[in-house]
């Protein structure tokens, strides 16, 4: 069996790390993370991945610092880096040793794209289903309506008039139709693209018992 590409991804802000997570949901491959640049240098040392993302600003030491490091450090320097950075630091960053620089924010598709153009990973394909229902979504305190449509274990399609960032963290709930009693869903979630009249969402929090509902709904032959 290939052994599983694995991805360290860096950043002391907590709401990318678990965005760039969302991202990878669908992708075979494991996943390690690190706030600042010396625990992303340890981590390093210690599993050897194939692909390094590293933001810039962070304490400690910063990301220009700990590409210096990582491509100075036998084991490591063969590692790609790549800078996911919301600076202007795009020289710096190609003179410590990064492979590509590339500006916050990003979306799904763009990730991912950055993330194969560097490793060979494997996407699953959820199985989906579309629908029309509607759907309540809460984002930093504030409520709004909108319905659900184009559903997987993974994600939705989210079409609604409540203004949505990429990266924001909602909460949705919608229920399940064409069943013998509607069935509530309620899931935590990303924005993870932007479309005209709506969002694309990766779920971030999913129940086991949500999940095995939305598997066996997404099987079924609507009525």
């Amino acid at each position: 069996m290939d052994r599983a590409i694995t991805l360290l991804i860096v950043d002391d802000v907590r709401a990318f790390l678990d965005l760039e997570r969302t991202f990878l949901r669908r992708a075979v491959c494991k996943i390690l993370t690190a706030s600042t640049g010396m625990e992303a240098i340890k981590t390093a040392l210690a599993h050897r991945p194939d692909l390094i993302l590293l933001d810039v600003e962070m304490p400690e030491m910063n990301g220009i610092e700990a590409a210096r490091v990582l491509k100075t450090t036998p084991g490591l320097s063969a590692i790609p880096v790549v800078m996911v950075s919301g600076t202007q630091r795009k020289d710096e960053a190609l003179a410590a040793g990064a492979r590509e620089f590339v500006a916050k924010p990003l979306d799904e598709e763009r990730f991912l794209d950055l993330v194969r153009r560097h490793v060979p990973i494997r996407e699953r394909m959820d199985a989906r289903r579309e629908v029309r229902t509607p759907c309540r979504i809460t984002a930093d305190g504030t409520g709004g309506e909108g319905v659900a449509a184009d559903v997987s274990v993974s994600g939705l399609r989210l079409e609604t008039d409540l203004h949505l960032s990429l990266g924001d963290r909602v909460t949705v709930r919608f229920s399940l139709p064409y069943r013998p009693r509607h069935e509530e869903i309620r899931a935590d979630a990303f924005v993870v693209r932007l479309a005209p009249g709506g969002v694309g969402l990766g779920f971030a929090g999913l129940s086991e018992a949500d999940r095995w509902r939305l598997q066996e709904f997404i099987a079924e032959t609507a009525d």
